[in-house]
């Protein structure tokens, strides 16, 4: 039986050919510097000709995704990644691979490790609507939630892949970063934020569309509310 890598590398990815030419090539020649033991895995829903072809090029295992959306991408990603620690990023060049060094660094430090346009020394390039937007649902989901982070939707994480391995996750679309924090912060596992520098991506549109994200998110709040609560519950019966 072949060695776990010590890094595995989750991107979900849907219909992200050419960004992935372009992305995949550096992040294989960064995680080659940070540690020679590592996987990268493309997680999409219906593979094209296009992520093929930039998968086999970097040698990068393609997966399909049996559950519908972007925590579908992800859950697929967290059952076959072998890592010792997780990485996911977005596929479409707003996630420098660069970037993947400084949370690498931070891997003894927490046990979630969050890539944050919202600490001081990150910033987030993004029109003034969209930043407003994300701003007001992050700091309402903060407080909400009683969670200790100023970037709760930030998709660019490292993770100590132990604790994703049993994570009931129900969540099917964004809505599933908050719900893998409520979860963590939850069961007192140590969350880190670094800052970061978003820019927004070069090919292709968005799959997240801000106001129905925006819109999706508040629907979620209660349900995510009263999880917390049922988890907060449970652990006091202990």
């Amino acid at each position: 039986m072949n060695k776990s890598p010590e890094l595995s590398v989750v991107i979900p990815a849907l219909h992200e050919g050419p960004n992935l030419a372009i992305l995949l090539p550096r992040l294989r020649e960064i995680a080659q510097d940070l540690t020679g033991d590592f996987e990268i895995l493309v997680v999409t829903a219906g593979t094209d000709q296009e992520t093929l072809a930039a998968a086999k090029v970097s040698e990068a295992t393609v997966i399909e995704q049996s559950e519908r959306g972007y925590g579908g991408a992800l859950k697929a990603g967290f059952e076959l990644a072998r890592g010792k620690y997780i990485v996911t990023m977005d596929a479409d060049l707003s996630h420098p691979p660069v970037f993947v060094k400084d949370l690498w660094e931070q891997r003894f430090y927490a046990d979630l490790v969050i890539a944050s346009r919202y600490v001081p020394g990150g910033k987030a390039s993004m029109p003034f609507g969209r930043f407003l937007l994300s701003r007001i649902l992050n700091s309402f989901f903060a407080r909400g939630l009683g969670l200790p982070v100023k970037d709760l939707s930030s998709g660019f994480r490292l993770y100590d892949a132990t604790l994703l391995k049993n994570l009931e996750l129900t969540a099917h679309d964004f809505n599933v970063l908050i719900e893998i924090l409520v979860r963590l912060y939850s069961k007192d596992k140590k969350i880190k934020e670094v800052p970061f520098n978003y820019a927004p991506r070069i090919f292709g549109s968005s799959n997240a569309r801000i106001f129905a994200f925006g819109i999706e998110y508040i629907k979620t709040f209660y349900t995510l509310r009263i999880l917390r609560r049922k988890i907060q519950a449970g652990f006091s019966h202990d």
